[in-house]
Order: structure tokens, then sequence, then C-alpha cells
């Protein structure tokens, strides 16, 4: 069959094109990406056709170079879809459908709320409340994740502004920073246009960002941050390649232990000394640590018994949007976790959780 035959001499290809040559002394090694894309009968669209190829080359690029991928009709209807989702996304900005919700964030010993995470999450027109997964990847291929993130920022600041009024009792939220924004020049000037008390606002930032993207341009905006009042957290730590020495250089206010290496400690005694030696790190550079992914009365009780500061996840709260906080906040359901774990300020609070 054909589609066997090209396969086989698009493979040729690229063994071929491994090979090393010699040049002017030196070995040189290239590769190939292929994209293929046929079509039969008596009305072909060569245009076209080499669209579809062209399309398969930037898919075969993408999943790692080296190889080759074919124009298929599954392939089209992915282009199709993520057309009319980069569509949706483009107007949603104009139109303000992007917005935040909160997952609290706990004091391990006392079960007080010590601050919101705010999440970004798109109020699809049709599709509903959506997840960044379900944008993430199409907004960054069209530049838009900085202007996304500022939209939620300035909704979250009115949110908890509104719950300052209200007498919630939310002292910080804390926002997801991509490095894009961290690279934007502007981002200085932007922030000093908010209303932004010290202490109440902290970023989360991916610890590759610090690791990897520190120009001149990250390292004024890191300095403007502080300069604001501005906390630095460091979000998702553990699962990157974060050394003790940039830790050090950063001093960031908090780091957060990602759920991945929390998920294992109620079953697995060397993935609970792991996650105490990271707590012990933090307490000796006076850095506070957050675990996430705190997701069974397991979790609250070891991760508080290891001597974390802070937790966050689904034993203790969901994501919700912001006109459900004040309730939340009043009803103190979080409190009546099953097994045993309770606020020590009160004995008197234990049910079961729903």
């Amino acid at each position: 069959p054909a589609g066997r035959n090209l396969a086989s001499l698009a493979e040729a290809i690229v063994t071929a094109m491994r090979k090393p040559v010699t040049f002017n002394g030196h070995i040189c090694r290239f590769g190939a990406s292929v994209g293929i894309a046929s079509q039969s009968g008596t009305a072909i669209d060569a245009r076209q056709l080499l669209i579809n190829a062209d399309l398969a080359l930037y898919r075969a690029k993408n999943r790692g170079r080296s190889r080759h991928e074919f124009f298929t009709s599954d392939f089209q209807a992915q282009i199709i879809t993520n057309k009319q989702t980069a569509d949706d996304i483009l107007s949603s900005v104009e139109q303000g459908r992007f917005l935040p919700y909160y997952q609290p964030k706990f004091c391990a010993r006392t079960l007080d709320i010590v601050g919101v995470e705010t999440l970004a999450r798109w109020n699809h027109p049709t599709r509903g409340i959506l997840a960044p997964d379900t944008f993430l990847k199409i907004a960054e291929d069209l530049d838009c994740v900085a202007t996304i993130d500022r939209i939620v920022l300035e909704k979250s600041l009115a949110d908890f502004a509104e719950w300052r009024r209200l007498g919630v009792g939310i002292d910080q939220i804390s926002v997801n920073v991509s490095s894009k924004r961290l690279h934007d020049p502007e981002l200085g000037r932007s922030l000093r246009t908010l209303d932004i008390a010290p202490k109440s606002l902290s970023f989360e930032l991916l610890e590759s960002i610090f690791l990897d993207d520190c120009d001149h341009v990250v390292l004024e905006n890191l300095a403007e941050i502080r300069n604001l009042g501005i906390d630095i957290e460091i979000d998702d730590f553990g699962t990157g390649h974060a050394s003790i020495v940039s830790l050090m250089k950063l001093r960031p206010r908090r780091l957060k232990i990602d759920r991945q290496l929390v998920k294992p400690v109620s079953r697995s005694p060397a993935q609970r000394k792991l996650v105490g030696t990271i707590i012990e790190i933090g307490r000796s550079l006076d850095i506070e640590v957050i675990a996430e992914g705190v997701e069974t009365p397991a979790h609250v009780a070891i991760m508080r018994d290891l001597g974390c500061d802070s937790l966050q996840g689904y034993a203790l709260a969901r994501p919700m949007p912001a006109e459900a906080i004040p309730d939340f906040v009043l009803q103190q359901e979080w409190r009546k976790v099953p097994g045993g774990i309770r606020d020590p300020q009160d004995s008197n609070r234990r049910t079961t959780i729903s």
C-alpha cells in the first residue's frame, strides 16, 4: 500500500540524514523531519496538498524531530478545533471572559485560612467554566498568556478588596505568573498602576523561571516586585532542577512542595523522609513551606507532623468562584475532617467531610 511505502521512504531519508559527514575536516551531524500528505483521484489540489504536508512536517518537529508524520483526517479535525479555540480565546480576552477561581491555603497547625491561590478559568460562552489545560497551549501559541495573567490579576485584586470590605478574613492572594509575563519590560510599570497593599499579594513562579531565564529583565522585574511589597513563592518545587544555591539567591518567601511528592507520603516512609528534608531545608533558609495536593486526612496529619507551614488541596478545599468564598469561610466546613484531624484550638468541631 502507498502509505507503507511512503513511511518506509521517509524512514530511509531520516536514517540517511542521521549519518555524520565530514566537511573541512570537521564531523557534522544532521537530522531530518518529514511531513507527508497524499491524495488520489482526478481533482487533486496541489497547493492544498503542499500545505497539508507542511502541517504534517510542523507536527513531526513538535513531536521530537527526526521522524515522519502523515496528514490525516483526525489531524485535520484537530487543526479545525484548534483554530476555533484560538478564535474563541481572542474574543474572550476582548470580552473579559477569563476570571479567577480561588483555592484556600490553610495553616497546618490551626487549620486557619492563611490565603487563597488564584487559578485562571475560562468562562467559555458555550462550554462553561474551563481549566487552563483546555486553553493554555493554544494561548501560548497566540502569545496572549501574559494578557490573561494581567486580566486575572486585576479581577482578583478587585475580589480581594471586596472581601476586605466584607471582613471575610482573607489576608493574602497568590497569583501564578508566567515566564512570559516575568519577561515583560512593562511589568513593573503595569503593577505600579494597581492598588496593591504590601504583603497582600504573592506571585507564584515556576522554579524553572529563576533557574533558566534570569536575564536582566527578569532580575529587574523581581526587584520591582519586592519593592512593591509583593511576596515571591516557588511553585511545584521538587519537580524541576532547583538547587539550594538557587534558593539562597532568590530567597523566596515560600516554596510549594509539588503534589507528586506529597501524594505518596501516606504509604512510603522514604517519601515522608524526602519531604521532611525539603521542609527542613526551607526552615534553615527561613522559607515557609506549603504542601499542595493534600487530598486525604492522612496527608493533612502527616504534612502537619513533618512541620509543613501551610496546606492546600482537596481534603480541605477545592477551587471556587469569588462569590463562594465568604460563605465557605463562614461555614468552616474544612475543620470537619474525619479521622481525628482537628483544629487544636477547638476540639469540639469534628464530623465527616462530604
